[in-house]
């Protein structure tokens, strides 16, 4: 493999959490199929198709409740994580701009003061 195809960390990190989205939907597909089956095991007048049938529209129902949720969380995250950076950054505008205000004040007394000490 040359340099060129070695995939950057970004990638990497990427596809790992592609791998880990997967693995987790297909657990909440596994537990929204058993939470449906034991649901209805107690309902033993169904056949075994309306039991299938049944099955599925739970499973199809918590699934996309499921969806909805995570994708609510995730646009609620995205927001806040602009949110923090927007006041990051705003903070640290603030922070340099005092700064830069206090060591101007600084030079300029430390100029002021060796003026006002030394005769010309």
């Amino acid at each position: 493999m040359t340099d060129s195809q070695v995939p950057d960390a970004r990638a990497i990190r990427a596809g790992i959490a592609t791998v880990e989205g997967y693995l987790l939907w297909q657990a909440e597909i596994d537990r929204a199929r058993s939470t449906s089956e034991a649901l209805l095991e107690p309902v033993d007048w169904l056949t075994t198709a309306q039991r299938e049938e049944l099955t599925d529209l739970l499973t199809r129902q918590q699934l996309d409740h499921a969806r909805s949720t995570v994708t609510r969380l995730a646009t609620r995250s995205l927001q806040m994580r602009r949110d923090y950076e927007d006041r990051y950054h705003h903070l640290k505008r603030r922070v340099l701009g005092s700064a830069l205000a206090l060591s101007t004040a600084v030079v300029s007394a430390a100029v002021l003061a060796d003026r006002l000490l030394i005769p010309a």
